[in-house]
């Protein structure tokens, strides 16, 4: 139950800003470790790190305007990989913020990297590629949604990471 309330608490404010952020801005959601967010050795566990980056992603899309545009139209966002790199564990009642930033774009897929910071220091990281796909399964460019945003930017380099990523999505089709 406390997912929900931290969706809530994150994406009412986001979705209903007057104000939209910059694409390629930093967008951070603060919170702490709840007990419920611990496994039996007492650090969060895997999947929280998981919701919080959808959190992270919601938080994003709101603020920037894309989720009104892109609902408008019928575009979803479908999140096709996502890899962590776990550093220091979070426990309880630690606080943290995630930080979501998109790292850049290539054809249709979307790479967003979200990091976990508590105390200064990053304590987990993870890379993530999405798509939006239209009605009928039709895959929508970065270009497109771009346009949509009344936006004409160019997609800054992508790491390795990102780049392998990207080829072995593209290689299953």
């Amino acid at each position: 139950m406390n997912l929900f309330f931290r969706f809530l608490r994150v994406f009412l404010p986001a979705f209903f800003a007057k104000v939209h952020t910059g694409l390629m801005d930093l967008h951070i959601v603060r919170s702490a470790v709840w007990l419920g967010d611990q496994d039996p050795m007492g650090h969060m566990t895997n999947s929280r790190y998981s919701s919080f980056t959808d959190l992270g992603m919601m938080n994003y899309m709101g603020r920037t305007g894309a989720l009104k545009a892109y609902r408008k139209r019928g575009w979803i966002p479908i999140v096709q990989f996502e890899s962590f790199n776990y550093i220091r564990m979070l426990r309880f009642p630690q606080k943290f913020e995630v930080q979501t930033r998109l790292a850049g774009w290539d054809g249709s897929f979307l790479c967003f990297e979200h990091k976990f910071v508590a105390n200064g220091q990053v304590c987990a990281e993870s890379h993530m590629v999405a798509r939006l796909y239209g009605r009928k399964k039709v895959k929508i460019t970065a270009e497109m949604a771009l346009e949509v945003l009344g936006q004409t930017l160019e997609s800054p380099p992508l790491d390795a990471q990102f780049t392998f990523a990207v080829a072995e999505l593209r290689s299953r089709g």
